[in-house]
């Protein structure tokens, strides 16, 4: 899971143009991300690992390591499901 914080805090720096990230950074509070950049986060998130992230889950990501849970969740599950 160490590469997966790492490739999840590159993505967020790229997104928001920041030097470095680490997992307890508050998403708004300390790395200035708006709403929109929120989204564009999950959207990246989304295509890099192709999962979906709930939009309505968007307000409860408040620092990195809860994109990270929420990544590594969405990831396990599809792993489980039986294939089509």
């Amino acid at each position: 899971m160490a590469d997966l914080m790492g490739e999840i805090c590159e993505t967020v720096a790229v997104q928001l143009g920041c030097r470095s990230v680490t997992p307890t950074d508050r998403l708004v509070e300390e790395l200035g991300a708006e709403s929109a950049d929120v989204l564009n986060i999950a959207a990246a998130l989304e295509d890099r690992y192709g999962i979906l992230i709930d939009e309505e889950k968007l307000p409860d990501l408040q620092r990195v390591e809860d994109l990270h849970r929420l990544v590594a969740a969405r990831r396990a599950t599809i792993a489980a499901e039986p294939p089509q």
